[in-house]
């Protein structure tokens, strides 16, 4: 069984939802998925600790497309990249709803 599910939410986002402790395999997937995909995203971590999540967020960061992120807390700095990057935004909200919202005015 993955340890995410991709679902969609609305016309251009799709939701991320981690589901269990994510395999090399899953990590695998991941990957492929945020290289190939071109919309927004929305991560659902409500079924998971920040601790859980921090490498997979520091590893994943710089391949994110627009990103909204709840359902934990997370440090400040544990969405930051080094400047050399080309990234998209990502950001860290309390509710669905924020994130939801944000995701649709970008």
């Amino acid at each position: 069984m993955s340890a995410f599910t991709i679902t969609p939410v609305e016309k251009g986002i799709m939701r991320c939802q981690h589901t269990a402790p994510m395999s090399h395999e899953d990590v695998r997937a991941l990957a492929a998925f945020l290289h190939d995909y071109r919309g927004k995203l929305l991560v659902d971590l409500l079924g998971t600790t920040g601790e859980e999540c921090m490498q997979n967020l520091k590893n994943f960061r710089p391949m994110m497309p627009t990103t909204a992120i709840f359902g934990v807390k997370i440090g400040a700095t544990a969405l930051d990249v080094p400047e050399s990057y080309y990234t998209h935004e990502v950001r860290a909200f309390d509710t669905e709803e924020e994130a939801l919202t944000w995701l649709r005015n970008q």
